[in-house]
């Protein structure tokens, strides 16, 4: 029998698990103090004719040495799974992973969370050479952001950089197991990984105190990822935690767990989300005690308050439900959105439907909570949760 994906809660706070073993807070980071961002939607999109957009800028390509060698962009592989250990992934696994059936390629990469500027933050250590192959397309051609990582310096995602004002060219302080260190903020390029918003060098993770080779970007294109994910876990054993990076993994099996949420469940939650109008956004925020909420904190704890759990980070609430027409969405829908401009694929912005061309959601820093008209551009599609 097929199983449900077991993108809810669970997951993420298996991550949670994982990341704090090294001695990290929990997985949302903290309030920041923020500039508001360009408005949603009104972000740099794709090109004409469905060319890529064009890749992030960088800080100063002036100031690269380039005296670590970087190889080329080379083919694009396509990212399904990430899979994080507390401990470093034995080789033995390792090889059991890379001879699954469906599975082309899978890149070892350095997984921890640090203080980044004040601020809790996941990251990665990778090779730049070969993780710039899983990045998303506007990202991975770019030598100069590759480069500029090898040689010590930090990528942070769209949403981290802008939503903390850490502006491209700024300095900031990662604090790890092993002390601290100042870099320079190199770009603003979302890595692909759903909760991760900060590249670094393996080389600078060793030196911040970082778990090596504890995580695994996986690519598996062709394979059955409901199935691939139960094999995964076998291989990888039981402290493992999974990610679903795949955009479309295909249907939810017919007989997957859980049946829609109710009528009275979603009236509630719809109230729940209501009472919090006017609450500001807040990055990272998943209650009242941290100040707001962002946009998947805010669903998440409506739903908690009505005694549903549903992921907390909005890739992973994507899976959390029967896709839907948006022209059949009913009230208590979630609505995604594909805004990022620097991975044009990703999900990154989710509201719920309330009906009648309505939806409630808490959108950006500068704003709060609020009811607003649907919009439809960069719409991704609409999910209706089950429990």
């Amino acid at each position: 029998m097929r199983h449900r994906l077991r993108s809810c809660a669970g997951t993420t706070a298996a991550f949670a698990v994982a990341f704090t073993a090294f001695g990290a807070p929990a997985w949302a980071a903290p309030e920041p103090s923020v500039e508001a961002r360009p408005p949603i939607g009104a972000q740099s999109a794709p090109g004409p004719a469905g060319r890529p957009a064009s890749s992030p800028p960088v800080a100063d390509p002036a100031a690269l040495d380039r005296d670590v060698r970087v190889a080329p962009f080379d083919t694009a592989i396509s990212r399904e799974y990430f899979a994080v250990l507390p401990e470093s992934i034995s080789r033995a696994a390792l090889d059991r992973v890379r001879e699954l059936d469906g599975v082309e390629s899978a890149e070892v990469v350095d997984a921890a969370r640090v203080d980044l500027d004040g601020e809790s933050t996941s990251v990665l250590g990778i090779d730049p050479s070969g993780f710039r192959n899983y990045a998303p397309e506007p990202s991975a051609g770019s030598d100069d952001i590759w480069q500029g990582i090898a040689e010590g310096r930090v990528a942070l995602s769209d949403g981290a950089g802008k939503q903390r004002d850490l502006d491209v060219g700024s300095e900031i302080t990662l604090a790890g197991a092993n002390g601290e260190v100042t870099r320079e903020v190199w770009t603003h390029a979302t890595s692909g990984v759903a909760g991760i918003d900060a590249l670094v060098s393996r080389e600078l993770a060793a030196e911040l105190g970082f778990p090596e080779g504890n995580g695994l970007i996986v690519s598996a294109p062709d394979a059955d990822l409901w199935e691939l994910r139960e094999e995964l876990e076998e291989a990888l054993g039981e402290d493992a935690s999974l990610q679903l990076l795949a955009e479309d993994p295909g249907d939810r099996p017919a007989d997957a767990a859980g049946d829609p949420v109710g009528d009275d469940a979603i009236e509630g939650m719809i109230d729940a989300a209501r009472s919090q109008i006017g609450v500001p956004y807040v990055w990272g925020g998943e209650s009242l005690a941290e100040g707001g909420y962002d946009c998947s904190g805010l669903i998440q704890w409506a739903f908690a308050e009505v005694g549903v759990a549903i992921p907390r980070v909005t890739h992973d609430q994507w899976y959390a439900g029967e896709r839907v027409d948006y022209a059949d969405a009913r009230p208590g829908d979630l609505i995604f959105w594909r805004s990022d401009p620097t991975a044009p694929d990703y999900i990154s912005h989710v509201a719920i439907y309330l009906g009648d061309g309505r939806m409630l959601e808490s959108p950006r820093t500068g704003l709060s909570v609020r009811e607003t008209d649907v919009r439809m551009a960069d719409m991704a599609g609409v999910v209706r949760v089950r429990a």
